[in-house]
């Protein structure tokens, strides 16, 4: 019995040297995950371990340990295990993948934007009241780029779901189609009107977006565009299609500027804003001279954006 105390004792120590070492060689993520995991019950590891030592030096002489059976890397799913441990430490029944997780987090952190804006806090409070740790917000960058782009990706979700639900009524009779320019006018309305709850904190979220993380902000603008013209149906032979695209990604870029610096009732100035620049879009030929200058016009809109979105971030208000 002593031998065996004196093994259990000498593996324990060879363990915790082990886990050190991986801990230094993890990536910061990683070995925040880790981090978590210590946190979590120390004396239930310490048991659990002492129990399969006793049960490793008491198996028959020759035994050979059985391979690791493939699925979730081990890390991972005991940080899941570890977040979703509640105070009284047990693990709720309900497990889902990493990716499952982090979406509902964001969405819940979605709350807490209007008071902590797009930071590392908001998702930290998201995460409290799904009665996971604080330490989950350390899953995502510090930036909340990523709270942004999901939000901007649910709001894409929405819009198309609006756009084909619409569609289905015209198919079945029961809605009539609209002209193009109201149609255009609709879409991009209501896809705006889903800023309006964080539009305080919106120059942040677009000031963060721009300049670190402009191919997933643009896929996701060109995304929702795409949606808009599928959905116009045949009524996109009106416009030339890149022309049209071009035009109407200039009239959200430039229609967004203008409604965060609106303090009209109801963004009426806003509305007006578009419905005119719709109306001056419906009214322009496609030459080849004007498909240029729409594209310099974008280009330079785009820049003109950033300078304009650096100092409404400074002022963090609306004028």
């Amino acid at each position: 019995m002593a031998a065996a105390g004196g093994l259990r004792r000498a593996g324990w120590r060879l363990w915790r040297a082990r886990r050190a070492v991986v801990r230094c060689q993890l990536p910061p993520l990683r070995a925040l995950q880790v981090a978590v995991l210590s946190g979590a019950s120390e004396e239930h590891k310490k048991e659990s371990w002492a129990s399969s030592s006793q049960q490793h030096f008491e198996s028959p002489a020759g035994h050979q340990p059985e391979e690791k059976s493939q699925g979730p890397h081990p890390r991972n799913s005991q940080l899941l295990l570890a977040l979703y441990t509640g105070q009284g430490g047990q693990e709720s029944e309900d497990y889902e993948s990493e990716e499952q997780l982090q979406h509902r987090i964001l969405t819940a952190a979605l709350e807490f934007v209007p008071e902590h804006g797009w930071t590392a806090e908001a998702i930290a409070e998201g995460a409290k009241t799904l009665g996971l740790s604080v330490a989950a917000a350390g899953l995502f960058h510090s930036d909340g780029s990523e709270l942004i782009l999901h939000f901007v990706s649910e709001c894409n979700s929405k819009l198309s779901e609006l756009l084909k639900k619409e569609q289905k009524l015209v198919q079945l009779g029961e809605a009539e189609k609209k002209p193009i320019d109201e149609f255009l006018r609709d879409a991009v309305e209501a896809r705006l009107r889903m800023l309006i709850p964080y539009i305080e904190k919106w120059p942040q979220a677009l000031s963060v977006l721009l300049p670190r993380n402009i191919p997933s902000s643009l896929s996701l603008l060109t995304s929702m565009i795409d949606d808009i013209w599928h959905y116009a149906g045949d009524q996109s032979t009106d416009f030339n299609c890149t022309l049209g695209r071009a035009v109407l990604t200039a009239i959200y870029n430039t229609t967004e500027l203008v409604m965060m610096q609106d303090s009209s009732p109801g963004f009426e100035d806003t509305w007006r804003f578009l419905e005119n620049r719709v109306a001056d879009a419906m009214t322009m030929s496609n030459t080849a001279t004007q498909v240029q200058s729409t594209g310099e016009a974008v280009v330079q809109g785009l820049m003109g954006a950033a300078v304009t979105i650096k100092n409404l971030a400074g002022l963090n208000q609306r004028r």
